[in-house]
């Protein structure tokens, strides 16, 4: 998959470089507008598959050409940020809100990247501002990170009250906002609440995480539900053999009654 997308990207970067497309339109010279437009798709397109060295190459090369566009700099933040480069991701999310101070998903960006960094007093506000924004299409995002600050916090109260306004715009991250709810529930002594949200979060996109199916496990143990709780550890160690996850697996499998 990854190989693939690769070789994609490059013959896309190379179509859009040579303006090389088949057909009435390849003598056509495209304008400065169209080929950086191409290259921030591309750019995207790698953050979105963490291929960050791919959009970090395009980005460059976008740079070259304009280094004023907001979401040139908003995507570096991100690239940076796939490979845990927090000082080099901030700048530049900084550098895209400074470009433009209403870019509400550079205000995402720069909270998140804050609250990795355990800035949370910062990084609160800018979640705050990028969550009110109706407008903003992706804003189950910082809604989820505020739950996420707030968990940080053990501030278990406001935690909850973002995941769910997370979850109710049932967004493509949905997962993650209930993966973090169950762990809120947990702290709270809900089990029955805390495993529910786990079993929801893994039929999403959070399926391949190995920490989503140990929480649950861990959980089905907490309420001696041990049948099940057998099940999913022996499940861990088939879906993530070989890992720290299998390992943990194993150790809770020894302690099951």
């Amino acid at each position: 998959m990854q190989t693939a997308l690769k070789s994609a990207l490059s013959c896309a970067l190379l179509a859009v470089l040579a303006a090389c497309a088949s057909g009435p339109e390849s003598t056509r010279s495209i304008s400065k507008e169209e080929r950086l437009e191409n290259l921030m798709k591309i750019a995207a397109a790698a953050v979105a598959e963490n291929d960050s060295i791919s959009a970090l190459e395009t980005l460059n090369l976008i740079k070259s050409i304009d280094d004023s566009i907001p979401r040139e700099h908003l995507l570096y933040a991100l690239a940076y940020l796939n490979k845990n480069e927090y000082d080099l991701a901030e700048k530049s999310a900084r550098r895209a809100l400074a470009l433009d101070p209403r870019f509400t998903a550079a205000k995402n960006a720069l909270g998140k990247i804050l609250m990795e960094q355990g800035n949370l007093t910062e990084a609160e506000p800018l979640l705050k501002d990028a969550a009110s924004d109706i407008l903003y299409r992706d804003s189950s995002l910082p809604k989820t990170n505020l739950g996420m600050l707030y968990y940080k916090r053990m501030d278990y109260g406001n935690a909850g009250i973002w995941l769910e306004k997370a979850i109710a715009e049932q967004g493509p991250y949905t997962c993650y906002a209930r993966y973090y709810l169950g762990k809120v529930r947990l702290e709270q002594q809900d089990l029955n609440a805390a495993s529910r949200n786990f079993l929801m979060a893994l039929k999403g996109s959070c399926s391949g995480l190995s920490e989503v199916h140990l929480a649950l496990g861990q959980t089905l143990i907490r309420e001696k539900k041990f049948d099940q709780a057998r099940a999913k550890m022996i499940e861990i160690q088939r879906l993530f053999p070989n890992s720290d996850a299998s390992d943990k697996a194993g150790e809770f499998l020894r302690g099951i009654p």
